[in-house]
């Protein structure tokens, strides 16, 4: 990023190429000097922008996180009048498990900490946003204060687990992803507003 905010045009090709060739032939094909080559850059160029290859992906799931992020935005808004934390958890599944290198970024052994976006300081807008949510949905459903935080926690790394094992295809789901939502926060969690 620039001081005015902008990213390097350059690092943005570079990051833009990175997550399409991921995309193509998955992370673990992924190379810098292929990433150059592609762009047609020297095997160096990447090196400009980014220390090592290791800090590229973590550009790479840092990028996703911001895209995850505008796409939840732009589909909360247009869904205001649902269940806004149940959208939230609906629309994450379905960002990360249809494009699963997206996913893969996002859970990637690369990051810094134990829970995806959550792991490192830039990745605290979505897990924010998250976490706003749930507390409202849970300040509906008469869930202690105190509370909160922990339950938080405890659905986001439940929601990760599954969107691993849906990426992995250990778990399918035949249809809409709506109700399999709603089954695991308000029937098997509990976490239905109270009337």
């Amino acid at each position: 990023m620039t001081k005015h905010g902008t990213m390097n045009p350059t690092k943005g090709i570079l990051l833009d190429t990175a997550l399409a060739m991921v995309k193509e032939d998955g992370i673990e094909n992924f190379s810098a000097r292929k990433l150059a080559e592609r762009c047609g850059l020297t095997h160096q160029a990447p090196y400009r922008y980014f220390k090592n290859k290791d800090t590229l992906i973590e550009g790479m799931a840092e990028e996703v996180c911001n895209r995850l992020t505008v796409y939840v935005n732009r589909q909360m808004k247009r869904r205001s009048g649902e269940e806004a934390f149940l959208v939230l958890i609906e629309e994450m599944i379905r960002f990360l498990v249809k494009d699963p290198s997206y996913g893969l970024l996002f859970y990637s052994e690369h990051r810094t900490g134990p829970a995806g976006c959550r792991a490192g300081g830039r990745d605290q807008r979505f897990y924010a946003r998250f976490r706003d949510t749930a507390q409202t949905h849970l300040m509906k459903c008469c869930v202690p204060e105190e509370e909160w935080e922990d339950t938080a926690d405890a659905i986001y790394a439940i929601l990760s687990g599954l969107i691993i094992r849906i990426i992995n295809k250990a778990v399918i789901i035949d249809g809409a992803l709506a109700p399999v939502v709603r089954i695991i926060i308000e029937d098997i969690l509990h976490l239905k507003p109270k009337k």
